[in-house]
């Protein structure tokens, strides 16, 4: 009798229950459906991951760009403490030269008062011994 229902079209299950579609394809039809719940399931899984990643790269390009800033800013301030370093450097020179022109000044006019010194010591000698 199930060979005459199926060939009308009309199916009789385990349960003897009369179907419209082939018990079979029912059967694979609903696990088709379960597998594509699954599926489902597991894709919006993915995609929550996917958008935690992506939150969690975000937060760390944000990060590295911040410490990328800092750094040059760093960077930027020694390259201006070495500049002023070696402006201080060449102005301490500057004046180590002019302290040594002055010095060897000072030098030759002490060279000077001590010849005159002696000249005038020599001048006293012959004036004491003169009297």
């Amino acid at each position: 009798m199930s060979e005459e229902f199926g060939k009308s079209g009309l199916y009789i299950d385990d349960l003897y229950t009369l179907r419209v579609i082939d018990p079979e394809v029912a059967n694979e039809t609903n696990e088709l459906k379960d597998e594509c719940e699954q599926f489902t399931d597991r894709l919006s899984e993915f995609r929550r991951i996917i958008e935690q990643f992506t939150s969690i790269v975000e937060s760390f390009a944000t990060e590295v760009d911040h410490e990328k800033m800092r750094a040059i800013g760093i960077q930027n301030l020694l390259k201006t403490f070495s500049k002023q370093r070696e402006s201080e450097q060449q102005q301490i020179q500057s004046e180590i030269i002019e302290k040594m022109v002055e010095l060897d000044k000072l030098k030759i006019e002490y060279q000077y008062l001590q010849r005159i010194e002696s000249e005038q010591q020599e001048i006293i000698d012959n004036f004491y011994q003169n009297q």
